[in-house]
C-alpha cells in the first residue's frame, strides 16, 4: 500500500499526540479519583474529589474522514515505515506511544467483549451498527471540555444527575497516535447504565460529565484497583467512573 506522501493528516500543531506523556509526571495518580458507585451521583449537593484532564480544545480529538486515513497502514508490523511517514524519531516518547497503541489495537479482544480500534468517523459508524443493528438510533456522548484554569483534581459538587435511556452502549477511549484513534469496546450481554452529571468545581468551573456504571462485576478480577479503593469484592456492587472529555460513549436508543 502506497503511503509515501502525507494527505491532509494533521500531525503536530493542534494534535493531541504526546500530550499525556508530556505532563503525566506532574499529575497525582488518577486511580484514586475515578471509581465510584451509583449512589455517589444520586445525592444532589454531595461533594467528592474527581480527576479531569484539562481539555480546552476538543477539535484535535475529532475523528477524521475515512479518505484521510484509508491509505495509511494501521498495524504494529508497519511501525518502522509509520515512524518515517510521520517524521517521528524511533527513540522518542511519541514513538513509544505509537508502538503501545498499535500493539494494543492488534491484540485480541478480552473474552466477552467485541473491540476495535477506530481510525475514522466512517469506521466508527460501521463498527457500532455492526454490533447494535443497522437501524439503531445512535448518539455520541462526551464530557464537556475542561478549562486550563481547572485543577487536575478538585472537589466537585453534584448539581444534577440524569440517566440516559439506552438499549446498548459502547465505550471509546482515546489512544495516543499522530491522528485521532479510539479503542472502542462493547461488553456482550452485560448491563451498564449511562448518566449525564452536572458538576460544579470548587473553583466554580462546571463540567457536564458522562458517568458510566458497570452493574455486574462478578466476573472481574479481585485484583482490580477499583475494589481496593471502593472496599468491596467482585459482584458485591457496581463500579462506576466518569469519562474524560478525550473519551466518549456511543449509545443506541
Amino acid at each position: 500500500m502506497d503511503f509515501d506522501e502525507k494527505k491532509d493528516v494533521s500531525v503536530g500543531g493542534n494534535s493531541p499526540f504526546g500530550t499525556r506523556t508530556a505532563d503525566s509526571k506532574s499529575r497525582p495518580s488518577v486511580k484514586f479519583y475515578v471509581y465510584f458507585v451509583e449512589n455517589d451521583i444520586q445525592v444532589v449537593g454531595k461533594k467528592m474529589p474527581v480527576a479531569f484532564f484539562q481539555t480546552p480544545d476538543l477539535k484535535s480529538f475529532e475523528l477524521l474522514a475515512e479518505e484521510k486515513t484509508r491509505n495509511i497502514p494501521f498495524t504494529y508490523k508497519a511501525l518502522p515505515q509509520l515512524l518515517r511517514f510521520f517524521s517521528v524519531s524511533p527513540d522518542s516518547a511519541e514513538a513509544s506511544e505509537m508502538e503501545e497503541t498499535l500493539k494494543h489495537c492488534d491484540s485480541k479482544a478480552p473474552e466477552g467483549e467485541v473491540a476495535r480500534c477506530i481510525t475514522s468517523l466512517n469506521s466508527l459508524v460501521d463498527f457500532v451498527r455492526t454490533n447494535f443493528g443497522s437501524d439503531a438510533k445512535l448518539e455520541i456522548l462526551r464530557s464537556s471540555a475542561v478549562a486550563k484554569s481547572t485543577p487536575y483534581v478538585q472537589n466537585y459538587t453534584v448539581m444534577q444527575a440524569k440517566e440516559v435511556a439506552a438499549s446498548n452502549m459502547m465505550a471509546c477511549h482515546f489512544k495516543p497516535y499522530p491522528y485521532p484513534v479510539y479503542y472502542c469496546h462493547y461488553q456482550i450481554g452485560v448491563e451498564n447504565k449511562v448518566f449525564r452529571v452536572s458538576l460544579a468545581g470548587d473553583n466554580r468551573n462546571r463540567v457536564d460529565a458522562v458517568f458510566v456504571c458497570h452493574m455486574d462485576t462478578s466476573k472481574w478480577s479481585s485484583n482490580f484497583i477499583a475494589f481496593r479503593y471502593l472496599g468491596f469484592k467482585p459482584g458485591d456492587s457496581e463500579v462506576c467512573h466518569f469519562f474524560q472529555a478525550t473519551d466518549f460513549v456511543v449509545v443506541a436508543k
